[in-house]
């Protein structure tokens, strides 16, 4: 097959393939994120049950003082209904090597998460951690993606 028919076709794929939904982002002009500063975003659903995939990305400064993050996330239903759960991001191993490049970590947090009504859903996001701030946090975003067939 001719290459550029090949480059063609993959690019086709690439453009064709449905770009994540952004549910939340904020920046921080510090770098600096104060508890309880929690950050919220929406989802909407028209049409449920509804499966997607929630990404987490964050953006750390060199300065950020340590390998993990303790985070809430909260999960508000239409029906007014709030679950919560804690999750820790982990950004580099034992000895100090990163995860990520350039800082920019990016995880899925939740792989195949179910919307089973029909509204608006908020998702927000709070640090989970025994000190007023956080240093070295530029920005975080939280993005859903349709989730992959298996």
């Amino acid at each position: 097959m001719d290459v550029r028919i090949l480059a063609l076709v993959c690019l086709i794929f690439w453009a064709c393939e449905s770009l994540p939904e952004r549910i939340l982002e904020v920046r921080f002009p510090k770098a600096c994120w104060i508890y309880p500063d929690t950050v919220w975003g929406s989802l909407t659903v028209v049409n449920p049950p509804l499966c997607k995939a929630l990404e987490l990305r964050i953006e750390l400064e060199e300065t950020y003082p340590w390998r993990n993050l303790y985070l809430l996330l909260w999960l508000e239903a239409p029906d007014g209904f709030r679950e919560r759960s804690r999750l820790e991001v982990v950004f580099s191993d034992t000895l100090g090597r990163w995860y990520a490049s350039n800082r920019k970590f990016q995880t899925f947090i939740l792989p195949k998460a179910s919307f089973a009504s029909r509204g608006r859903y908020r998702i927000g996001i709070l640090p989970y951690i025994r000190s007023d701030t956080v240093n070295g946090i530029r920005r975080i975003a939280l993005y859903a993606h349709p989730c992959r067939e298996e």
